[in-house]
């Protein structure tokens, strides 16, 4: 990791948001699968594929 931000030229600060931000991120994804909502998504793109193959 030190060489990559040396290699940058990334200070502390830097390196902290990048560490913060992507702790979030897999928080957030982690949140978001526990709930389901990815189901919703996928039945609602099943059932546009499906008309836009009837339409044709």
């Amino acid at each position: 990791m030190n060489y990559l931000a040396i290699a940058l030229g990334l200070g502390p600060i830097e390196l902290s948001v990048i560490f913060v931000t992507g702790i979030a991120f897999i928080v957030m994804f982690g949140i978001s699968s526990l709930k389901g909502g990815y189901k919703d998504l996928i039945d609602t793109t099943l059932e546009n594929d499906k008309s836009r193959r009837k339409i044709k």
